[in-house]
């Protein structure tokens, strides 16, 4: 009997010691009226905008001319929040009629501080990074939809290194010149958490030249929107590749 009041104690022990997951609730989510209506459901000129602003509450979404069909009566807002990476999933329900009009959706996800958050994505579009003002070149993009479309790389890569806040590698592959070719380097945004942070990367390579010949072209791209917030190095992993970045 002794032996299993023991047991308890120590199951209720280790239960009340689980760490609870932190929650990032939602609050003050409202929108407008329908602000224009088409009598077809197609895209209209009007353009999209997103305003990111934190506060001391957490961080506050304004997304102005939201399309949605003209039947809407609600917007539905889910959200997750892992490894730095906000994802937001924003829509308009019921979506059954056959025209379209826009809404200004605006709303608080609490908790959320500026010094947590590395990218936000709403409907897996890059809405905010936070170092979108470095000087990435736009060759560099993390998307996460972009990420897991990309084509298979059938090229090879080879003299990876890094210089200042430029990753350099040498593109092997068949062609009549490789003058043509475009490279791009994407993420998701993800960042792995380990020492240092990690970040996962694939390449998106266009060449369109039909020739056999086998050439080899170096790229380089400046990385320093990749820089993780209060570290001074990441390690980037692309194409079987690993490669320290420090700065």
């Amino acid at each position: 009997m002794k032996r299993a009041v023991i047991l308890c104690l120590i199951v209720l022990f280790a239960v009340s010691c689980e760490k609870k997951e932190q929650e990032y609730p939602l609050s003050n989510l409202r929108w407008t009226p329908c602000l224009q209506s088409n009598s077809l459901l197609k895209s209209s000129s009007l353009s999209d905008k997103v305003e990111v602003e934190f506060t001391d509450k957490g961080v506050q979404i304004t997304y102005s001319n939201f399309e949605v069909t003209c039947d809407f009566t609600t917007v539905d807002v889910t959200h997750t929040f892992v490894n730095g990476v906000l994802r937001i999933t924003q829509q308009s329900s019921p979506k059954q009629a056959n025209c379209i009009c826009h809404t200004d959706v605006s709303y608080t996800i609490e908790g959320v501080s500026h010094d947590e958050v590395n990218v936000i994505f709403i409907n897996e579009v890059q809405v905010y990074c936070h170092n979108s003002q470095s000087n990435c070149d736009p060759n560099v993009i993390i998307n996460a939809e972009e990420y897991f479309n990309v084509p298979e790389f059938r090229g090879s890569i080879s003299n990876v290194r890094i210089e200042g806040n430029n990753l350099k590698f040498t593109v092997t592959d068949s062609g009549c010149s490789g003058n043509s070719w475009v490279a791009k380097l994407i993420t998701t945004g993800a960042i792995e958490k380990s020492l240092p942070p990690q970040r996962t990367m694939q390449i998106s390579f266009d060449n369109r030249e039909m020739c056999t010949s086998v050439f080899s072209r170096e790229f380089s791209f400046n990385i320093e929107c990749l820089q993780v917030e209060g570290y001074k190095s990441v390690r980037i992993n692309i194409s079987g590749k690993s490669i320290l970045y420090e700065y």
